[in-house]
């Protein structure tokens, strides 16, 4: 079986021999990109490759996030992130049950804790409904408690499709099982120049310290943070610009004093805008999150170790994952307004990651290129990306197959 780590040195010395000419490339071994590579691959697609730069699939935004299995109610009713994701949800569960990918359906809260809050939970719920997001339904103070009881808020709304998934093994898994039908995965390879030239996509990468390229009949952009730069070198005209977002997280873990204890839901407070670096932004704001820990016997199960966050602030290093980081403080202020038995001194500074928004768009980009119809344009996809994958892959095989 194919691996998704680095080619031996006689695997890439053939590519660079007898595959100069490919049918397709995708760029960009994310969650999406896989998604894309395997659904591709599942249709017959022959001659398929996958570029990725860093040294295995799915270790930037795919890996980097809270892991949750969106449900599809904070997204602009008939935008494409409200359709992709009610459509992709029940996917994700199916997908990943089938191939031993640790995923659980835990449900969520997003709680209210004072009337402004209420009022905009409630258009919340309307804006739910109206994206067709099934059993979500509002709960009183008391409700709330049965659910999750050391949570204290005014009332909350119950969106009993939402879940947690192991992004990275979900990302790896897509790969393996794209490379068994069939498809090739080459990681370490940044793609530094793409040049439409005759009907082809000229495709030149580093890779193991070399020069190399690749000329490619069809082409899908999937490169996430760098989609933006991946469309510009397409098509110049494309108007594009990534504002990378960095959410940073903190954790603790529910065990260690009982007014501390989740049963094991999300727990989110009602969204809000925001100005960040004087742009108003919407977001989800700062949620718990359980995580999966393995049994003795190696399953997966939800763990006692909770995540805190995440709370953006916008970069302009795509890749700078620390200067600058909030401490634990900043997030105990965030969490304690619904949830006041968290103590400084539970919480632990954990990871971050860096997602790819768009600046002036809320929505995703997924289009044929306007001036070379045989390359697939996804820019943008950020959060729900990881839930909407295998849908929007579905989706690109529709426009290429």
């Amino acid at each position: 079986m194919a691996s998704c780590g680095l080619p031996t040195a006689a695997t890439a010395h053939a590519l660079e021999i007898e595959l100069e000419k490919i049918g397709t490339a995708v760029i960009g071994g994310g969650a999406v990109g896989c998604a894309i590579l395997y659904e591709l691959a599942k249709a017959g697609v022959k001659d398929l490759f996958l570029f990725e730069k860093l040294p295995r699939v799915g270790e930037a935004q795919s890996g980097r996030n809270s892991g949750v299995v969106h449900a599809g109610i904070y997204y602009a009713t008939g935008s494409l992130k409200a359709e992709i994701c009610v459509e992709a949800n029940p996917l994700m569960y199916e997908f990943c049950r089938k191939n031993d990918v640790p995923v659980a359906n835990v449900g969520k809260l997003v709680v209210a804790t004072s009337p402004d809050e209420i009022e905009r939970l409630h258009k919340l719920f309307e804006q739910a409904k109206a994206n067709s997001v099934p059993g979500v339904r509002m709960l009183t103070r008391e409700q709330s408690r049965e659910f999750e009881p050391n949570v204290d808020v005014s009332s909350s709304m119950h969106v009993p499709t939402n879940g947690i998934v192991d992004a990275a093994t979900y990302t790896k898994t897509l790969a393996r099982l794209a490379q068994v039908e069939g498809a090739e995965v080459l990681t370490g390879f940044e793609v530094t120049r793409v040049e439409p030239t005759g009907g082809v996509f000229e495709l030149t990468g580093r890779h193991n310290g070399t020069e190399e390229v690749f000329r490619a009949q069809v082409m899908v952009n999937a490169a996430g943070l760098y989609s933006d730069v991946i469309a510009k070198m397409v098509n110049p005209r494309m108007d594009v610009e990534m504002a990378p977002l960095r959410g940073e997280y903190c954790k603790f873990n529910r065990k260690r004093r009982r007014d501390i204890w989740l049963n094991g839901l999300n727990v989110y407070p009602t969204p809000e805008t925001v100005t960040l670096d004087g742009i108003e932004t919407g977001v989800v704001g700062v949620h718990l999150t359980p995580t999966f820990a393995l049994t003795r016997d190696g399953d997966a199960v939800v763990g006692d170790t909770v995540t805190v966050g995440p709370e953006f602030a916008f970069v302009p290093d795509r890749e700078d994952y620390e200067t600058g980081r909030r401490d634990a403080g900043f997030f105990l202020g965030r969490a304690k307004r619904f949830f006041p038995g968290l103590r400084i001194h539970d919480l632990e500074v954990d990871f971050t990651g860096i997602m790819a928004n768009l600046r002036d768009q809320n929505d995703f980009i997924i289009m044929r290129d306007r001036r070379h119809a045989n390359c697939v344009q996804l820019v943008g996809i950020d959060s729900p990306g990881l839930t909407c994958s295998l849908a929007i892959a579905r989706r690109v095989r529709r426009m290429l197959v």
